[in-house]
């Protein structure tokens, strides 16, 4: 009787630990230091800061030595994914030391990165001028273009499903 209660256990914390949310690009020992691209804007976030920000890419710019995406920032869950039913918030200009192919990193897109604050570059929008928060790339995740495919765990499900 007392080893199926503690088989029972161990299986439960089993299971626990496995559905802990775990981000794409910072690893669990990481300090990642809690401020978002409008705190860059409002002079509350210095540079050098390692951040985790996501968000949805607006425009792909390659160059010769790296490649710019500018990103439409959203609010991250705790498994850091774009949070893609609430509203846009920032934009910000991440930079990575790599060529990312525009057809996969294309407008659209959702992205979660893991950097470090540069500064602010002021970039046109349109015909309006805007100050963006500019992020050095660490970490990447470009997240499927399916946010059904968004699951970072495997899904464990015991019982009967019933579909109607």
């Amino acid at each position: 009787m007392h080893t199926a209660r503690y088989l029972t256990a161990i299986g439960l914390l089993l299971l626990l630990a496995g559905g802990c949310a775990q981000s794409p690009v910072a690893p669990r020992d990481a300090e990642v230091a809690p401020y978002g691209p409008a705190h860059v804007l409002s002079g509350d976030a210095p540079a050098g800061e390692t951040v985790v920000w996501g968000g949805r890419i607006v425009a792909v710019k390659p160059l010769a030595d790296r490649t710019e995406l500018v990103i439409a920032s959203y609010p991250l869950d705790r498994a850091d994914r774009p949070r893609i039913r609430e509203r846009a918030g920032v934009r910000f200009v991440m930079v990575d030391a790599r060529f990312l192919e525009p057809v996969d990193w294309s407008p659209g897109r959702f992205v979660t990165v893991l950097g470090t604050i540069e500064g602010i570059e002021d970039r046109l929008t349109g015909e309006h001028l805007h100050a963006h928060p500019v992020i050095h790339a660490e970490r990447v995740h470009l997240w499927p273009a399916d946010p059904v495919e968004w699951r970072t765990q495997p899904v464990f499900n015991i019982g009967v499903g019933v579909r109607l």
